[in-house]
């Protein structure tokens, strides 16, 4: 048999799997949920939902991973050190790249975002992160029972499991609540992280230039007047395109996910899981990039930019 046959037999025998498992492995219809849900609200005025458990996962990750990195340094690097000096240096000449001018004092910031969004985009994308909840009373709102449905998560391997436990509360009255959820797919998160950036850079803006940073954007020389209140709005809206760019990429590959899951639960979203382990990197990666773009240009006053 040649090679080329083989190759054939492989995909059509992939194909038939992954149609035959839509009929055998059916998880019942695509559950989304655009909020995140509270899966504790015991806490007055502070309801805990599945997105700010798993920040707090990430927290407890990351600095886990920095103090297991630098407990026992050496001039040589081996093991975990050396992974994490591998990364941080990669990052830290990529922003250098940009303009060394200010690497050092933004690379902190920068460097925290990247992994902290990178470890939450990717826990995420887990067995089990949307699908393993527990069973809620469904509210109730003037007459009308209101039931959210929740999010089926990414992994078509716990997909079955899923459909068991949503069944059960159904019988029960209630609703299944997702104990776990990707935080950048929560709005409240990426604006958080997204104002935390934007006052950061605001706060170099002024460091920087002074009462001249306001110049940029309140000029009554000419033009330059109508051109700095462009330049306002602009400054204004960065922390909101920062956190819907981050949401809507993360989000819709959730969803996705849970669409080619529910259409062919065997192998044929793997392509898919793989590309959103890509989308997790490159989303987190963007969000670092901007941040320290934005606050280069924060830093650079009028007279700066014409002299380029």
């Amino acid at each position: 048999m040649s090679t080329r046959t083989r190759n054939i037999l492989i995909i059509v025998g992939a194909l038939i799997i992954s149609i035959a498992s839509r009929f055998f492995l059916y998880t019942g219809p695509p559950h989304v949920e655009v909020a995140a849900e509270v899966i504790f609200d015991g806490i007055p005025g502070f309801p805990i939902t599945n997105s700010f458990v798993v920040s707090i996962i990430i927290d407890i990750f990351v600095i886990a991973l920095a103090f297991a990195a630098t407990r026992n340094l050496q001039m040589v690097p081996r093991g975990l050190q050396n992974v994490m000096e591998f990364i941080l240096e990669t990052l830290y000449n990529l922003f250098r790249n940009i303009n060394a001018k200010y690497v050092a004092t933004a690379f902190p910031l920068v460097a925290t975002i990247f992994l902290f969004v990178l470890f939450g985009n990717w826990f995420g994308l887990l067995p089990g992160v949307g699908s393993i909840g527990v069973c809620h009373e469904k509210k109730a709102e003037h007459g009308v029972v209101e039931e959210r449905l929740a999010l089926a998560g990414p992994a078509s391997v716990a997909a079955a499991e899923s459909e068991e436990v949503h069944d059960t509360c159904a019988a029960q009255g209630k609703k299944l609540v997702p104990l776990f959820r990707a935080p950048a797919a929560d709005l409240n998160f990426t604006f958080a992280i997204a104002v935390i950036s934007f006052v950061f850079i605001e706060y170099w803006g002024f460091r920087a230039l002074g009462p001249g940073y306001l110049k940029k954007f309140f000029n009554l020389n000419g033009i330059m007047s109508f051109v700095g209140i462009i330049e306002f709005i602009s400054e204004l809206v960065k922390p909101f395109a920062l956190a819907f760019r981050l949401f809507g990429n993360i989000f819709a590959g959730e969803v996705l996910l849970v669409v080619m899951a529910f259409l062919v639960p065997l192998l044929l979203p793997l392509p898919f899981y793989g590309f959103e382990v890509f989308v997790g990197f490159i989303q987190a990666l963007i969000f670092a990039l901007l941040t320290y773009a934005f606050l280069n240009i924060a830093v650079t006053g009028h007279d700066e930019e014409h002299a380029h």
